[in-house]
């Protein structure tokens, strides 16, 4: 009863989940240009998911794996049947492949050409993590595929869950449920943290997921994807920029109902990986162009932003495209060469950037 009570109260005065606020980018997260300042550009279509092993840059596309060969080229390396859905080192000569059909596969090392399946059929595999023989999988959504996450936000879904495998018996445990979109993981000592998009924030639980979940980071200006460790800290990738428009529409269930049933999904007032490519769509005109001129501030509906977290998971710098730039829609990152590596799946690129300039003010 109390739950019911406080959301007609937060209804009615713009509260709790009926707020439309978004955390201003400020401070460490003050806008800059440094992710299209890059001159090291590797253009790969539908590129997704980066990692690393022997050192050696791995990328994933469609189906297909690439490797970045003398720092100049992306070749190709395998393919599979299926469209990958994420890739993950798991020690230093091994690799898992997850395909979107919730198969994984292990290229190298003690477990080469295993391959494992979850107890059900996961159909939204986001990202992967490793902690000794067991792999942690997160599945965005039970009932939509990750090509299809936009419908998922606009139904405020929360059917995201979280797997773990032993790689040695191959025995699946579902750990974790209900979770609106979890698009990260990471392993912190005694404790898995997972990133949950539709909620902007950053989880961490006790590695069995039996604990209580305690959340580190809330209130994020966008929807968190993958996270990765650093030397000193973290990794973060946002796919795609929050904006008071949308936080709006989403509170208008029957709004977004007909939206998803009567318009092209390319002109939903929706965030995407990469906005801007029609004048059909939402904020076009004077709010966005002006002279048809493309504002750098205007309220676009994707953007690119990877934030450096410190080792208690707050922000310490940002590296941003903003709504003018070409480094959008930040699915993944790595480093690798004394570089950060970041894959704008939006913009169909890996850009790097050396890691001493990531800090450098502009």
């Amino acid at each position: 009863m109390m739950n019911g009570l406080m959301r007609v109260w937060d209804n009615l005065f713009g509260l709790g989940d009926a707020a439309v606020t978004v955390p201003p980018l400020d401070g460490p997260l003050r806008a800059n240009q440094k992710l299209d300042e890059s001159n090291e550009r590797y253009p790969l279509s539908q590129v997704d998911c980066l990692t690393v092993v022997s050192k050696t840059l791995f990328a994933s596309s469609k189906n297909a794996i690439y490797t970045l060969k003398d720092d100049q080229d992306l070749d190709l390396h395998s393919k599979y049947q299926s469209d990958i859905a994420s890739i993950l080192a798991i020690n230093e000569d091994s690799l898992a492949v997850a395909l979107v059909t919730g198969e994984i596969f292990i290229q190298g090392g003690v477990f080469d050409g295993r391959k494992y399946k979850t107890s059900k059929k996961l159909n939204c595999i986001t990202a992967l993590a490793i902690n000794g023989a067991h792999l942690y999988i997160a599945n965005g959504s039970t009932h939509y595929t990750s090509d299809n996450w936009q419908i998922d936000l606009l139904g405020r879904n929360m059917t995201g869950s979280i797997w773990r495998i032993d790689l040695e018996s191959s025995e699946s445990t579902c750990i974790l449920e209900g979770l609106a979109y979890p698009a990260g993981l990471v392993i912190d000592e005694e404790n898995l943290v997972y990133t949950e998009a539709w909620k902007h924030q950053i989880v961490s639980v006790d590695i069995s997921g039996k604990g209580e979940a305690h959340v580190i980071y809330a209130d994020l200006p966008g929807y968190p994807s993958r996270i990765i460790k650093a030397d000193d800290g973290y990794w973060l990738a946002i796919f795609a920029p929050r904006s008071q428009l949308v936080e709006y529409v989403l509170r208008e269930t029957a709004y977004c109902k007909r939206m998803v049933k009567e318009i092209p999904q390319a002109y939903w007032i929706a965030p995407k990986l990469r906005s801007g490519q029609s004048f059909y769509e939402p904020l076009q005109g004077g709010s966005v162009k002006h002279f048809g001129q493309l504002k750098p501030w205007a309220p676009t509906m994707s953007s690119g932003l990877v934030v450096k977290l410190d080792g208690l998971f707050q922000p310490n710098l940002s590296l941003h495209s903003r709504a003018d730039g070409h480094t959008h829609g930040v699915t993944s990152l790595v480093e690798y060469n004394d570089s950060l590596f970041v894959a704008a799946r939006g913009d169909e690129v890996v850009v790097s950037i050396p890691l001493g300039k990531c800090g450098d003010e502009e």
